[in-house]
């Protein structure tokens, strides 16, 4: 279960908000010491979403709204409901973050990807850290697509500028002095359109005994990619705690 946390964390810091009604539909791919194939399923409207995962064996739902500033986890297993605090859980953690730097460039590539010509993008962020009393550097970087034409971009990007004017995110990344840059990279993608698909190869670097044992544990790959978008109404219930189930 800590395994399937930890991939929605990642997940969630490339997770892309939309503001009018649409749902995407993608596959998550991850390759290297913990290797994992899964679906996300997100549905936006107005200033609510909804991810819908399944992976690793685990079905949940993470519940946003940016009015209330609220986020939810929702274990269908379980069929239990709690409130999503990532920066009380790490503030319990060895672990310090320190501030990140972001570099998002276009590389003047394109590709199609469901019928849309998607515009190539190079995104690389770095972000210090602290552990043990030894300091490493996590880096994400790789390739995004990203389309800027079609249904549900329009939807999108607006909705990407309410979400982070509010400073809702389910990113730890996204807590402490690295925000602003976490925050900076989701313009930046947003700006551009709407990400059709992403490889982000995650490592750590340092030379101490952490840094190598984090760096045998962490170097990975994830791919996600889009599969279906639809701009159909999204019924109010879908955002709705669902009934019967044991609020934390």
């Amino acid at each position: 279960m800590k395994r399937f946390a930890l991939v929605l964390v990642v997940l969630a810091l490339m997770a892309p908000p939309a503001f009018a009604d649409v749902t995407v539909t993608m596959t998550l791919s991850i390759t290297g010491p913990m290797a994992v194939d899964g679906t996300v399923v997100s549905f936006f409207k107005g200033t609510k979403a909804r991810l819908d995962t399944k992976m690793m064996g685990q079905d949940a739902s993470i519940l946003m709204d940016a009015t209330t500033k609220q986020q939810w986890m929702v274990n269908h297993a379980t069929r239990q409901i709690e409130p999503m605090n990532l920066q009380q859980a790490l503030a319990g953690l060895p672990i310090g973050f320190g501030e990140a730097k972001v570099s998002v460039t276009a590389t003047g590539q394109t590709k199609e990807i469901l019928g849309r010509v998607c515009q190539g993008f190079n995104v690389e962020v770095t972000v210090p850290m602290t552990i043990g009393g030894e300091t490493l550097t996590m880096k994400l970087t790789g390739p995004t697509w990203i389309a800027k034409d079609g249904p549900g971009v329009a939807e999108y990007r607006a909705a990407q500028k309410v979400f982070a004017n509010v400073g809702l995110s389910m990113s730890p990344l996204a807590q402490g002095p690295q925000g602003k840059a976490m925050t900076e990279v989701t313009k930046a993608l947003g700006d551009a359109g709407l990400m059709m698909e992403q490889e982000i190869r995650i490592t750590m670097e340092g030379t101490g005994q952490v840094a190598q044992m984090m760096g045998q544990m962490s170097n990975a790959t994830m791919t996600l990619k889009v599969t279906a978008i639809a701009t159909d109404p999204i019924p109010d219930e879908k955002f709705a705690f669902p009934e019967g189930y044991t609020k934390k």
